[in-house]
C-alpha cells in the first residue's frame, strides 16, 4: 500500500505531535487538522495497516520506527520547498505553507535533492557538496545541524 498525498499529511501531523507531547489522541489529531473524529480514525486506520503507527481503539497513538523515519522524511521534504518559497522566491510565509505541503507531495526525491542543494546554497545557509540525498537519515541530520550553526 503506497502512501496518499493525505497519508503523508497525517504521517506529518503525528509526527509534530508525537514531538511535542507521548500521548496522542484522535482529538489531537482533529483539532490539528481540522477534521472530524471519523475522518481521523478512518485514516489513523490505514497508517496502522502500513505499519507506521500503532493504535488501539480508544487509545494512543504512537508512531513505529519505519512511521519516525518516514514522519521525519515528510517534514524535511516540506522543509525543504517552503524554505524555496519564502527564503528564495519571498513568498508570504503563510501562502508558502500551503504551496509547500501540495507541491512536496509531486516531486520526486531526485528533484528535492536538487532543490535541497540549490536553496541551501543561494541562501548561504551551509554547503551540500556532500551528494545530499533525502533518503539518507545521515544526510537530513547533517543538514539539520549544518542549518543551525
Amino acid at each position: 500500500m503506497e502512501l496518499t498525498k493525505t497519508g503523508e499529511e497525517y504521517l506529518k501531523a503525528i509526527y509534530l505531535l508525537s514531538e511535542e507531547n507521548e500521548e496522542i489522541r484522535v482529538t489531537d489529531i482533529a483539532e490539528k487538522l481540522n477534521k472530524t473524529k471519523a475522518t481521523v480514525n478512518y485514516n489513523v486506520a490505514n497508517l496502522t495497516e502500513m505499519g507506521l503507527i500503532e493504535h488501539e481503539t480508544y487509545g494512543n497513538i504512537h508512531l513505529t520506527e519505519e512511521g519516525k523515519k518516514r514522519g521525519r522524511k515528510i517534514l524535511e521534504a516540506y522543509d525543504i520547498v517552503y524554505l524555496f518559497l519564502n527564503g528564495i522566491l519571498e513568498i508570504e510565509a503563510s501562502k508558502a505553507e500551503k504551496e509547500a505541503n501540495k507541491m512536496k507531495a509531486t516531486l520526486d526525491d531526485e528533484t528535492l535533492n536538487k532543490l535541497a542543494r540549490y536553496t541551501h546554497k543561494t541562501l548561504g545557509l551551509y554547503s551540500l557538496d556532500c551528494g545530499y540525498d533525502l533518503n539518507k537519515e545521515s544526510c537530513r541530520a547533517c543538514a539539520r545541524r549544518k542549518n543551525t550553526k
